[in-house]
């Protein structure tokens, strides 16, 4: 049993016939919801209560239903209040990417590429925002204020030089104009080995609340660059030549666009987890910072990067 539910909580499990005394807390993700797992032997139910969240929680029922008029695998949506912020979910159980044993890993995430490479030939749902500018900057200036100039004074200069870096840059991805479906939290940690399911349906999506419209490269980088997870740069390169060659997409701007999205990323997710230290205190993120500036490193190696790779030299690796 959990403790201390809230009343509007304890009236939603009642009115969906969930005792509270057969649930019990999950752990934790980086954001501001909780899920409790049913365990009684009659349902498959997660509960997701995301009272904080209201607006993630109807982002997540939304594309949900998109993704499954589709035939992708998400977890079926039994209850909801939305007023409240509560829904019953499938329970996927155990078998996130993350737990999986190594054995056939390459075969689930080239299928796991073949769902990516299906998902970007889809129309986006027009209900979707695109992924503008706004939102490139203001998650790039998580690494500004969290961890670069986090209780320091901002050196002018170089924000100035950082945000004329990444408008360049930004300019020159959109260029490529594509518009897919984006989830964005494309790691081992949302995604599900299915093994009753066939094809591209093995795969179980969840978390996708943040779903936008954008570049395809974006999940793919997401899930190669994976801070959780330790692929190889050999492993990296076999992915990434596979989703090109079933992809059908031109090689040299969609080698741009992930390497220009791939490094955002990377600088967004050293600000978030520092953020979640300093702000949430949840400590627990910052073991992943190493792996993050290997990568992170690793990417500004790309030629288009060298305006920026000077900018951390001069800034950050002094």
């Amino acid at each position: 049993m959990s403790k201390n539910l809230n009343k509007n909580f304890l009236d939603f499990l009642d009115k969906v016939n969930i005792s509270n005394k057969n649930i019990c807390t999950l752990k934790s993700d980086a954001s501001n919801r909780t899920y409790y797992r049913d365990l009684s032997k009659k349902n498959n139910f997660l509960i997701m209560d995301s009272s904080l969240e209201k607006n993630s929680l109807k982002n997540f029922i939304n594309i949900s239903k998109w993704l499954k008029s589709k035939n992708y695998s998400v977890p079926e949506i039994y209850f909801k209040n939305l007023s409240k912020g509560f829904c019953v979910i499938e329970d996927f159980g155990d078998n996130k990417f993350s737990n999986l044993k190594p054995l056939n890993m390459q075969e689930k995430y080239r299928l796991t590429i073949r769902l990516l490479v299906s998902l970007s030939k889809l129309k986006p749902p027009k209900f979707l925002k695109s992924y503008s500018k706004i939102i490139f900057m203001k998650e790039l200036n998580l690494f500004l204020n969290w961890y670069l100039f986090y209780n320091k004074t901002k050196n002018k200069h170089a924000l100035l030089e950082w945000q004329n870096i990444w408008k360049k840059l930004f300019l020159n991805i959109i260029r490529f104009n594509y518009k897919s479906l984006v989830l964005r939290d494309f790691h081992i940690d949302n995604l599900f080995w299915l093994e009753k399911k066939a094809n591209i349906q093995k795969v179980g999506l969840i978390d996708f609340q943040d779903a936008l419209i954008g570049h395809p490269c974006y999940d793919l980088v997401s899930l190669l660059q994976d801070v959780r997870n330790n692929i190889s740069n050999k492993d990296q390169h076999s992915l990434y030549n596979y989703y090109i060659s079933i992809s059908n997409l031109e090689k040299k701007s969609f080698e741009e666009a992930y390497f220009i999205f791939g490094t955002q990323r990377l600088i967004k997710i050293i600000g978030i987890f520092y953020r979640l230290k300093y702000l949430n205190k949840k400590e627990n993120y910052i073991k992943y910072i190493p792996r993050t500036w290997f990568l992170l490193k690793r990417n500004l190696k790309f030629g288009p990067l060298n305006e920026l790779s000077n900018w951390f030299k001069r800034y950050v690796f002094k």
